[in-house]
């Protein structure tokens, strides 16, 4: 018998009467029963989410079930994780939180960030190592859902969002989700992901209170996830260089004060795992290196002075040691297998 943490009813709750739907029933035609351990990181497992969404959709509820559902996260179920977010100073900061996403979210879960010219796309993937539920669309509206809200709370005029892009096609006339998501929609897509502004990542958020920000930070590392500090530095890092490209090319300690992190806490957190923040940087240029002779137009000085090059010499040299080929080489071969 699956149980169900108090988080996770709550949410449910608000999202079965919003739908006008037996929440109790439902429960007991599936036998889910009442967590009481108080942990709020117990999570339903996917085929238990599969389950749930095709019982509730048999009831025929009055609006599509998995979007109200995310949209209901019941985020003071954690506290410390609303105080990280509204006390941040950009949506940058807030984000660091999606690395968290397996463990305080639900461990089928993964964000992955990728930075297109004005946009960064945010992916959403649900790990399946049996590949049964590798596509369970209710799960991921729900976890879209969910997403959005939580941007909302950073951004409540939108700017944000550009558009929602799902790899299944609607389950429910797509003017009900453009109302519930408040996005444009698109189905049928290669990808599940969320797309925003990159430019607005940065604008300062007038609610911003650093000192809280901190402090729920340490909470959340310290009490609920005291294992994964380490391994979401060099992610934050990442990110942060990603989203804002014009730090490609300062020193470590402006990197480190973005971060509120001490130069020598992050060296320290990076040689334990075996790397140096050079590594770090050089891997996120490859990177985008690739993406950006792959997807766009740019010229090879362009995309050089943008990953912080000082000449295109430089970048072409730094090309070369990665691929063993020339920046040009490497746009046309790929022109040509694209062609």
């Amino acid at each position: 018998m699956e149980t169900i943490n108090f988080q996770m009813l709550a949410s449910l709750a608000n999202a079965a009467r919003r739908c006008d739907i037996d929440l109790n029933e439902v429960m007991q035609a599936l036998q889910l029963d009442i967590d009481m351990s108080g942990d709020p990181r117990r999570r339903m497992s996917l085929p238990c989410f599969s389950a749930l969404f095709k019982a509730v959709e048999a009831r025929k509820p009055k609006h599509h079930f998995p979007l109200v559902f995310g949209d209901s996260f019941n985020f003071d179920g954690l506290p410390e994780l609303a105080t990280f977010v509204t006390s941040a100073s950009t949506p940058q900061e807030a984000m660091q939180v999606l690395d968290w996403a397996p463990k305080l979210l639900h461990p089928n879960l993964q964000f992955e960030t990728r930075m297109q010219g004005p946009e960064v796309a945010l992916e959403v993937k649900v790990i399946d190592p049996a590949g049964v539920y590798t596509d369970l669309p209710g799960f991921v509206e729900s976890t879209m859902a969910a997403v959005l809200k939580f941007v909302r709370l950073l951004s409540p005029q939108g700017s944000l969002v550009r558009r929602v892009e799902f790899r299944h096609s609607p389950m429910a006339d797509v003017s009900d989700y453009e109302q519930l998501l408040q996005a444009e929609v698109q189905f049928s897509r290669p990808l599940n992901r969320l797309i925003t502004n990159a430019s607005a990542l940065d604008v300062p958020l007038p609610g911003g209170i650093p000192s809280a920000h901190l402090k729920a930070q340490a909470v959340i590392l310290n009490r609920l996830l005291p294992e994964v500090e380490e391994t979401t530095l060099d992610k934050r890092i990442r990110r942060l260089l990603k989203s804002r490209l014009s730090l490609l090319a300062e020193p470590l300690d402006t990197i480190c004060a973005e971060l509120n992190i001490h130069p020598r806490t992050l060296q320290r957190h990076l040689k334990d795992r075996g790397c140096s923040y050079g590594d770090v940087l050089n891997q996120v240029r490859h990177e985008l290196a690739i993406e950006m002779l792959k997807g766009s137009v740019m010229d090879i000085e362009t995309i050089a002075s943008k990953l912080g090059y000082s000449d295109r010499r430089s970048f072409t040299s730094a090309f070369q040691r990665w691929q063993g080929i020339s920046p040009r080489e490497f746009r046309n071969q790929n022109s040509t297998a694209v062609g």
